[in-house]
Parts: C-alpha cells; sequence; structure tokens
C-alpha cells in the first residue's frame, strides 16, 4: 500500500478545491512533530492545516493565506 501525500489548496472564498500539489519529500518524524499529529493518527492520514509557522517545509510553494487555505492531504494509491 503506497501513501501519497499532498497540497490540497482551497479557495477561501468558494471553499473549492482549486489544486494540489504533490509533497516530493516527506519525514513522517519532522511531520508529525511539526503538524502536533494526534496520537490517534500515527501516520498522519488526517488533514492538517499549513500555517506560516509550517510553510518552511514546502519551499516549492508559495503561499496567500488572504486568498487560499492549505492542508496537507494523504491519499492510499
Amino acid at each position: 500500500m503506497n501513501i501519497l501525500r499532498q497540497v490540497d489548496i482551497f479557495d477561501n472564498q468558494t471553499e473549492d478545491l482549486i489544486r494540489e500539489v504533490p509533497i516530493e519529500s516527506f519525514d513522517l518524524e519532522i511531520f508529525k512533530k511539526r503538524f502536533q499529529a494526534k496520537n490517534e493518527d500515527p501516520l498522519m492520514y488526517d488533514p492538517y492545516e499549513i500555517t506560516p509557522s509550517t510553510v518552511d517545509l514546502f519551499p516549492k510553494i508559495e503561499f496567500d493565506f488572504k486568498k487560499y487555505s492549505y492542508y496537507v492531504a494523504s491519499y492510499q494509491a
């Protein structure tokens, strides 16, 4: 079972999903610590909101928090 990780980008006005960006490098332990993953979610399957304090984990994405909301999402392949 492969787990795909991506950043889901939502429009703040319409709440529509407008873009999905694959996460190329995902270190589970670092992400769990930085996103304060819940004990009930040890593999981070739940979505986690990206905030200004975690943008450094995504150097290839330009963030605009006024227009968009960003979440780490996981899917089975």
